[in-house]
């Protein structure tokens, strides 16, 4: 029942976003690693503004949220959800330069090992 609601939240929250992509189906037949899945039409867009990309964020987030108001708590089922947001924001800082504190500066490093790494 708590897959059922987890991708519930990303179809209601992604539903109220401007921003999101229509909702194809959801489903909470296993497929792969995840117990569901949440699948988007996804427009022909390839390029996309800091609200775009916030609200694609706030959809991925929304079944944590449905799991934390309707059963008090949240499980590790949203851990790909994190993985991906972790993902955006920090590439909307470090690479896109859509930072309002940094600015327009796009961050870079020689190497990898000197590269800060984003955290939990």
């Amino acid at each position: 029942m708590m897959v059922a609601y987890h991708e519930a939240g990303h179809a209601v929250v992604g539903g109220f976003l401007e921003y999101t992509d229509p909702r194809l189906k959801v489903s909470i037949v296993p497929q792969g690693k995840g117990l569901g899945c949440a699948q988007c039409l996804p427009r022909e867009q390839y390029l996309y503004t800091r609200e775009q990309l916030f609200d694609r964020m706030c959809a991925m987030l929304g079944s944590r949220v449905v799991e934390q108001l309707f059963f008090g708590q949240v499980t590790m089922g949203a851990q790909d959800d994190l993985r991906k947001v972790t993902q955006s924001a920090y590439a909307q800082i470090v690479q896109f330069g859509m930072s309002e504190k940094l600015g327009q500066v796009r961050r870079w490093w020689r190497s990898r090992s000197a590269r800060p790494r984003p955290s939990s």
